[in-house]
């Protein structure tokens, strides 16, 4: 604390001093200037327009500062590149130019906030820094400018009265006897004290207080003159004892300072020696028990993962076992075997010589009987189709009187019944009479009796309409119906013609005679409006025809087979 407050006053003294001496020389320049010779104006001119010719032209400092900045941005531009890309971070390691690694820390750990936050700390310093008043400022500088005065007195009088002694000696005797002209002496103020007053208010130091005393009185002694020269030098004896005195009780503080520094250290040093050992026993205490906890944790793994093993070794070698143990019967087995069929060889070459004749025929009465047994159950399952084609014919011939059935079920029987024949026209013809069979009764499927009755019903519309011009009208109608009952019916076993009493003839003995195929045939041949009215006879009949002929290919196909 007392070299600083030492500091601090020699380095403001300095300072004080500094100024003083600064504004009194400008001031001394400026009266100097003033009291100057006209002639030196011009000379003075020149030497002005020659500086500032030489400022202007050129400057080996310059072209330095320059240099020093283009290579210190390419520098730091190639640093700050190396923090982004790994080649030039390589190169910059190959080279290694100094201070390269402080300089990559620097760019790798800067921030504008720490940025920010030195510039508002320093702008605070600043707004915080008051310069002195204009007051205080011209009060300084005068007393500046009248210590410099009186201190050039102060040396020049001695030689002033020397050169006074030698210009009286020159003078006449006359001019010796004038009186000379007395000049007016100002009051010179006095050199300032110091004074220490502490920001707290706390008592200053004895030590301390003593200097500040003896460099007052030097100060004053100054201010006396320069005749009280033994005065000054007890001044600055004492100035320099006080110093000594000063400098010895502060060695004193910082000897003392230090051992109390190294002791404080050396109690730091144990107590942070304490709680290393404290924090290193305690990691050890934790780490044993984390060693404890893991070694139990692999026994535990390594005792199930053993038992697994165990238990898979006890598997394999049971199954291992088994194998074996089945080889061995299959070993014996084939053995038995070999031996069996040597002992019958041999017993075939004497007692069972006839064995082989005895097996072949064995062997050809089975064939007999595989063969009698799938022709008997082809016969079976032929008389039941057949049994099932005739009661689906008689279903179809049934009067209308009886009861109507659905031939539906009667087709489904008639299919499971020849799945076991395997006959591809037999499941073809099944497979084509579902569908027309599949909505019908008894009573929807005409009889050929039915279809006869029906074809004598059309056949006066047919005659009617055989009479008919094209495009008749009301009259054609009535003309072709009255001349159709003069037509004279054909009769006959064969009846031939064209016209349409010949058509109806042979189509009435077809049905008479259980053709249908034919009445079908000369119906569907029919031209015009013949052909329109007998539209829906043909199509009952042709119905009729297609069951008729599915029928016969199933009933004819199982005597085939």
């Amino acid at each position: 604390m007392i070299r600083a407050l030492n500091r601090s006053v020699s380095i403001r003294s300095n300072v004080c001093h500094k100024r003083l001496i600064s504004s009194s020389v400008r001031a001394f320049n400026v009266k100097t200037d003033e009291k100057g010779a006209p002639g030196n104006e011009g000379t003075g001119d020149q030497e002005n327009n020659g500086k500032q010719n030489h400022k202007k032209g050129w400057s080996i400092t310059g072209l330095l500062f320059r240099t020093a900045l283009v290579g210190s941005v390419l520098y730091g531009g190639t640093l700050y590149a190396a923090t982004k890309n790994d080649k030039v971070l390589d190169f910059v390691i190959d080279k290694q130019p100094p201070y390269y690694e402080e300089l990559l820390n620097f760019i790798e750990n800067f921030s504008v906030e720490e940025v920010k936050s030195t510039t508002e700390k320093f702008k605070d310093s600043i707004s915080q820094w008051k310069l002195p008043s204009k007051d205080k400022f011209d009060e300084l500088t005068h007393k500046g400018g009248s210590f410099i005065e009186e201190t050039k007195k102060k040396l020049a009088s001695p030689s002033e009265d020397k050169q006074t002694e030698v210009d009286m000696s020159k003078k006449t005797p006359a001019e010796q006897l004038q009186k000379p002209v007395e000049a007016v002496q100002k009051t010179v103020e006095h050199l300032p004290l110091i004074k220490v007053n502490l920001k707290d208010g706390s008592a200053i130091d004895s030590t301390v207080q003593n200097t500040i005393q003896s460099f007052n009185d030097l100060i004053r002694s100054i201010d006396q003159g320069p005749g009280n020269s033994s005065k000054s030098d007890s001044y600055i004896k004492a100035v320099s004892d006080s110093v000594t005195k000063l400098a010895n009780k502060l060695n004193e503080l910082t000897t003392n300072f230090d051992q109390e520094l190294q002791s404080k250290l050396k109690i730091s040093q144990t107590e942070l020696l304490a709680s290393y050992t404290k924090k290193e026993l305690e990691l050890t205490e934790n780490i044993l028990n984390q060693f404890n906890h893991e070694k139990a944790q692999l026994e535990k793994k390594l005792n199930a993962r053993l038992a697994q093993e165990i238990q898979a070794t006890k598997e394999s070698l049971s199954q291992a076992a088994v194998n074996a143990i089945t080889m061995v019967r299959v070993e014996q087995i084939k053995k038995f075997k070999e031996s069996v069929r040597s002992e019958v060889e041999n017993e075939r070459n004497g007692k069972l010589a006839n064995l082989d004749k005895l097996n072949a025929r064995i062997n050809e009465l089975e064939n007999f009987a595989t063969s009698l047994e799938s022709s008997l159950s082809t016969n079976y399952s032929k008389t039941l189709l057949q049994r099932s084609v005739a009661k689906l014919r008689s279903l179809l011939d049934t009067p209308e009187d009886g009861k109507p059935e659905l031939l539906a079920p009667y087709v489904d029987d008639l299919d499971k019944k020849s799945a076991g024949l395997n006959d591809e026209l037999i499941s073809l013809a099944i497979k084509e009479l579902r569908p027309l069979l599949a909505k019908e009764s008894t009573h929807s499927v005409l009889t050929n009796s039915q279809l006869l009755g029906r074809w004598e019903q059309l056949s006066p519309e047919l005659r009617s309409a055989s009479l008919l011009p094209p495009n008749a009208g009301l009259l054609g109608h009535l003309a072709s119906l009255l001349f159709s009952k003069l037509l004279l019916p054909v009769k006959g076993s064969n009846p031939q013609g064209k016209d349409i009493e010949s058509v109806i003839a042979r189509v009435e003995s077809s049905l008479a005679r259980n053709n249908l195929d034919d009445a079908v045939e000369e119906a569907a041949n029919l031209k015009a409006w013949t052909r329109k009215l007998a539209d829906d006879w043909v199509i009952e009949a042709r119905k009729r025809l297609e069951v008729q002929y599915l029928l016969s290919i199933i009933e004819a196909e199982s005597k085939i087979l």
